[in-house]
């Protein structure tokens, strides 16, 4: 694959077009710049102007990611913690936004919506089956293990 060779204020206008379509990470930036072709030097004079004119926030990214994967994607907190840190934010801002913005009663609820869910869908009559099924399914959703057990148990008990 052959890369796109633009110059810095070309890509910086594309880039600010893109930004404003959705909220994107620093990192997400750096890379498209960087397959434009743009060096090193160039993409963090063109990250610090989008920063300048508010085209990038990190605090309005981590929120509608956190909110997005939450809500839509239902992923758990550590599939989303983990999603952040491989876009290179610190783990002590992550856990800030996370504790700032998911309701721990409403984020029970919802592991527990959604592990019910997977429990009608499986035909295993062994209850061990049923339950390791239900837990690993908890686990790729990013669902912390004691809370998915505490659902769980719940689930098969009924």
């Amino acid at each position: 694959m052959s890369k796109i060779t633009i110059t810095p204020k070309e890509a910086l206008s594309k880039i600010m077009h893109w930004c404003s379509k959705m909220e994107r990470s620093r990192y997400d930036v750096s890379n498209k710049l960087y397959s434009w072709g743009i060096d090193k030097n160039g993409i963090e004079e063109i990250i610090q102007k989008l920063q300048d004119e508010g085209f990038l926030d990190t605090g309005r990214y981590m929120e509608a990611f956190i909110k997005g994967k939450l809500y839509y994607n239902k992923w758990g907190k550590v599939k989303i913690k983990h999603h952040l840190k491989v876009k290179g934010f610190k783990e002590q801002d992550i856990d800030k936004y996370l504790d700032e913005l998911i309701d721990e009663e409403t984020y029970m609820q919802m592991i527990f919506e959604q592990l019910q869910r997977k429990n009608a869908s499986i035909t295993d009559e062994d209850e061990y089956a049923r339950k390791s099924k239900i837990i690993n399914f908890g686990q790729s959703r990013g669902y912390e293990t004691e809370l998915a057990l505490q659902c769980v148990d719940k689930i098969v008990a009924r």
